[in-house]
């Protein structure tokens, strides 16, 4: 009878060893795995359905295992707030975007357009902290991470900063403008550009996170005191002075394009700005068009002659009339002007 059971001991004892092994070897594996992490066959069901509730959004994101999960997981991390981003995105079709400015001028001018701009691409994005990675899960094959945002609570950050900004914007019009010129007072009241620009945003962002899918509009008084810091660009004028006979060709064009972006054209003893404009021209005829090339050297000076700024413009004209051609040379050469103009009030002269 004892003998019978050697066998069946001997069996059990081996297969314990067995098993003992390969527990061995899966710790082994989830050695790798930090403990927040979910190793195992079984795919949790966010994988393929993110939770729904209210007033949290959910993004998923998956990458293979190549060989380090770390990375893997790092990747799946990055596409799963890709993803919840994207399903916001989603849910805003046939709502209005708040990056509409509702306090814009009417009839903006193109100077004044290039002004914002210029300022609202020099600020820089506004990131939601509030998103955060709730879970992850690595198999043999892929990691998945699932992203999640507080929605109400991104939103009441944001409220507070557009509040903060809103403060700022009015100590700023409370600051008496000093200056001699209109110039000396324009840059006194150009910084504010750049607070509307981070309201701006601000709002947007609210926008896009908050179930309303409506961001807080600017109030009256500081729509009004943003259409008089617009309003002062329209009292610049400027003065074209052109120094050879390229540039004197293309007077009455870059004249004529001047006043229509909304600058002033004056004389050397009143203006603000002085444009000193060098040009050389090129035509060419192809296929029943005659092409204009326009190569301009310009400096940008103030009341008191000092250069705020030196840059070389290149514009083409093409029509089948040379002086067709030559005018929309001229256009887009004055349109590049005003271009250069935006850059210099907004970044060089504050």
């Amino acid at each position: 009878m004892t003998q019978k059971f050697i066998p069946t001991l001997l069996a059990l004892s081996i297969s314990g060893v067995m098993l003992s092994g390969c527990s061995s070897m899966f710790k082994s594996d989830t050695e790798v795995v930090p403990e927040d992490r979910v190793l195992t066959n079984s795919q949790p069901s966010w994988v393929t359905a993110p939770p729904q509730r209210a007033n949290v959004a959910y993004g998923v994101g998956s990458m293979e295992v190549y060989g380090s999960p770390d990375q893997a997981l790092k990747r799946a991390s990055d596409f799963a707030r890709a993803d919840l981003v994207s399903r916001l995105k989603v849910t805003i079709s046939g709502t209005n975007s708040s990056s509409i400015n509702e306090y814009s001028l009417n009839g903006e001018t193109r100077l004044q357009k290039n002004i914002s701009q210029v300022v609202s691409s020099k600020i820089p994005t506004v990131t939601l902290d509030e998103v955060v990675i709730e879970e992850t899960f690595v198999d043999d094959k892929y990691a998945y991470a699932l992203a999640k945002l507080d929605r109400a609570a991104a939103a009441a950050r944001l409220s507070q900063q557009i509040v903060a900004t809103e403060t700022e914007l009015r100590s700023m019009a409370s600051t008496e403008i000093s200056g001699e010129t209109k110039l000396a007072r324009l840059q006194q009241q150009l910084p504010a550009m750049r607070v509307f620009a981070q309201r701006d945003q601000l709002a947007e962002q609210y926008a896009f996170i908050d179930t309303s899918r409506i961001g807080p509009s600017l109030p009256n008084d500081l729509i009004a005191y943003r259409q008089d810091i617009l309003a002062s660009l329209k009292e610049l004028q400027v003065n074209l002075v052109l120094l050879d006979d390229g540039a004197k060709i293309m007077r009455g064009g870059l004249a004529e394009a001047f006043t229509a972006q909304g600058l002033r054209l004056g004389n050397n003893s009143n203006t603000d700005l002085t444009f000193e404009v060098s040009a050389t021209l090129d035509s060419q005829k192809s296929s029943g068009n005659v092409y204009v090339f326009a190569n301009a050297r310009v400096n940008l000076r103030d009341t008191d002659g000092k250069i705020l700024s030196s840059f070389a413009k290149k514009a083409r004209g093409v029509s089948g009339l040379q002086q067709n051609a030559l005018n929309k040379a001229s256009e887009k050469l004055a349109q590049l002007l005003s271009d250069e103009l935006a850059a210099t009030l907004t970044e060089r002269l504050q």
